[in-house]
């Protein structure tokens, strides 16, 4: 829940250990390293470039190779399986395992080989299949189609480009020269050409060319002299050899099926080995020593330090920095809850120095939010068992763990809201409870009333909720703002400007809930109340919004005042109040409105469901066999579409809502140097 404090870290160590003391700060993963320093003197830089531009390409090959098993060989691993906690190794076994990477890496080429056989064997087949088109129409020749004629005669093999028959051919030639004599057999004929074969006597092979030709005759332009049903069954026996070279092929790639787990660590020792040299770019060497520089969390320093001094002959230096200057990477800490959001703010924009971490504030509305938009019990309880199931079977790493503990929170949340509608997969309590014969309300949970209200019947009062619940997140928003100026030394102008918007926010209530009007908080005992507690204290939150909208207007005059501004400028502060109110009217109004959305998605998700419900029962009139596919069929895509719309627009709401009244982001991102691997992790080492 905090920003971390940097501390710049400075080594300087003996030529021979600097790849190990590299390797080191690789698997401890906490110290994002320098650029090189030009100005550093004798000391000069070893270019790498080469070298990770080669390991690059293996990473290419090895990559290629993974796609090649995953398409004749795929693994037996699920989508689930992602989230398993990867295997530990220590550096003994790492380097153990590194003897075997030369010959892993050969088998990635002969895949890579095998694929490429593959490939070249189908443009074979696609040539050949060509071929064979072409050469189809002439099957029934039976001479070659090269053949030029005899002694005496000439002949012509070609096409003319329309569908005739022989009488057609013949008095096409008759009206181009009527002298021209000779006899024509049509092979074949389509709407698109006509494959014919002409003869004629030597001494009328010229002028009966020049009226075949004028008639549109084009000759074959791929003359063999074999008869075209050769060619076509030698084509045939290419195929079929392309397609035995291809099946041996697929059955030689299978093969590697076992070698899948080597290529994996494989790729991952290529990946971690071009971070390393990436890195050793960055060192400032000599003949006999190195020097590197870089940014290391407080809470990590004196450990590393002291690891880093235990195993090599070095010297570590630790510097205090500003961190509040942009070139101080930024770095967050959180607790479980907080972890969860990360990601989620991450997308938004990394926080800055001048930042809080609004990561585990973002979890008290967030969850509330997600839950009321998706609102349906049923769909809240499958995100639970599966989040829980995936915890208990794979015990997910850290970074894994929050996404499957923001599902997890997503659905508590969820399953609670639905529950206050009595939403489970929609109507489905009541279908059951008549055996899909109607949708009378005669379930249990709707005779005693064991819910809050149900949105259809209460559109109005579920809208001013929203609004209600709008309002207390703009609050919020507003009191980190508070909190953050009040961090920086800017209490009095925090209270001055947040503070005036607070009374108003908080002074609206009672107009929301007026509207409300014994609706959503005075629907039931335990939150009536609370109800009458808004409705008592209702002249006292008025006034607070009169005196928000004079705090407003009056406080760009009193910060003037404070600055001992001239009596122009204090004057023009007023004139600001004044457009600042109007703003702050106009913007909130908009604000407020924007959670108008909660029910605009609340009642998209309950309405869709039950009307996958209705359908399922009405086809057979209440048969179970025909309503549990659709059932099923019709809720999977209910909730895999409304999942995703919950989900945007709760992060919308955190986005524009909460965020644009306190978070400015920006941060540059702490990125240490780190073992990035799939499939294995290191293990912590003394």
């Amino acid at each position: 829940m905090a920003i971390l404090n940097m501390k710049r870290i400075e080594i300087l160590g003996l030529q021979k250990d600097r790849k190990n003391i590299i390797e080191f700060l690789q698997r401890q993963g906490s110290v994002q390293l320098d650029e090189m320093n030009e100005e550093s003197g004798h000391f000069t830089s070893i270019p790498t470039a080469s070298t990770v531009t080669q390991l690059d390409k293996y990473g290419s090959m090895v990559d290629s190779a993974v796609e090649v098993l995953d398409k004749y060989a795929p693994g037996k691993g699920g989508m689930l399986d992602s989230f398993a906690y990867r295997k530990e190794m220590s550096t003994t076994e790492f380097l153990e395992k590194s003897k075997g990477v030369d010959e892993t890496l050969g088998k990635c080429k002969k895949i890579n080989a095998l694929y490429k056989k593959i490939q070249d064997s189908r443009v074979e087949i696609a040539r050949a299949e060509t071929a064979i088109d072409q050469v189809r129409p002439w099957e029934s020749l039976d001479i070659p189609s090269s053949f030029k004629g005899t002694a005496d005669t000439c002949a012509f093999i070609g096409t003319i480009a329309e569908p005739l028959d022989r009488e057609g051919v013949l008095t096409k030639i008759v009206e181009v020269d009527p002298e021209a004599q000779g006899e024509v057999e049509i092979v074949s004929s389509d709407k698109n050409q006509t494959c014919l074969v002409a003869l004629c006597h030597k001494d009328n092979a010229k002028t009966f060319e020049q009226a075949l030709r004028t008639a549109g005759f084009v000759s074959v332009s791929d003359a063999t002299k074999h008869p075209p049903k050769v060619r076509i069954e030698r084509m045939e026996k290419k195929i079929e050899d392309c397609n035995a070279q291809i099946a041996e092929a697929e059955e030689a790639i299978k093969g590697y099926g076992d070698a899948r787990d080597d290529i994996a660590f494989l790729r991952d020792y290529l990946t971690i080995r071009a971070d390393k040299y990436k890195v050793l770019d960055k060192v400032s060497v000599d003949d006999s020593v190195f020097v590197l520089t870089g940014y290391v969390p407080e809470i990590k320093a004196d450990d590393l330090k002291k690891k880093l001094e235990n195993h090599f002959d070095i010297a570590v230096d630790l510097k205090d920095v500003d961190n509040t200057s942009d070139d101080v990477p930024v770095a967050v800490l959180n607790n479980t809850m907080g972890k969860t959001m990360e990601s989620i703010t991450n997308m938004y924009a990394f926080p800055s120095h001048k930042d809080i971490d609004p990561n585990f504030i973002m979890t008290i509305f967030y969850y509330f939010l997600f839950g009321l938009m998706l609102g349906d019990a049923g769909y809240g309880l499958i995100m639970i068992i599966l989040c829980l199931f995936v915890k208990k079977k794979y015990k997910p790493e850290p970074n894994k763990r929050a996404l499957v503990n923001y599902g997890l929170g997503c659905g508590i949340s969820t399953t609670f809201w639905g529950a206050m509608q009595n939403s489970w997969f929609g109507d489905l309590p009541k279908w059951v409870a008549n055996n899909l014969k109607s949708n009378d309300p005669t379930d249990f949970l709707s005779v005693h009333h064991l819910y809050w209200f149900d949105p259809l019947q209460h559109t109005t009062r579920f809208l001013l909720l929203c609004f209600l619940i709008g309002i207390l997140h703009l609050i919020l928003a507003n009191c980190v703002n508070l909190y953050k100026m009040s961090k920086h030394g800017m209490m009095f102008e925090g209270l001055v400007e947040t503070v005036p918007i607070i009374l108003i926010l908080i002074g609206v209530i009672p107009l929301v809930n007026s509207f409300i009007g014994g609706g959503a908080l005075a629907e039931i005992a335990w939150t009536r109340p609370i109800d009458n507690m808004i409705k008592a204290a209702s002249p006292v939150l008025n006034t607070m919004a009169i005196i928000g909208a004079i705090g407003v207007v009056l406080g760009p005059v009193i910060i003037r005042i404070k600055q001992k501004s001239s009596f122009g400028k204090v004057a023009a502060g007023f004139g600001g109040g004044l457009y600042g109110l109007y703003n702050t009217a106009s913007g909130y109004l908009g604000d407020i409105l924007s959670y108008a959305r909660l029910l605009a998605l609340g009642l998209c998700t309950g309405v869709i469901a039950s009307v996958v419900n209705q359908l399922g029962a009405t086809p057979g009139g209440g048969q179970w066999f025909i309503f549990i596919p659709i059932f099923i069929i019709g809720h999977t895509i209910n909730l895999g579409i409304n999942l995703i719309g919950a989900y945007v627009h709760t992060n919308r709401l955190q986005y524009v809502e909460f965020f644009g009244k306190f978070y400015e982001g920006g941060g540059n991102k702490f990125d240490p140097l780190s073992a990035q691997s799939q499939t294995f992790v290191f293990k912590e080492e003394n």
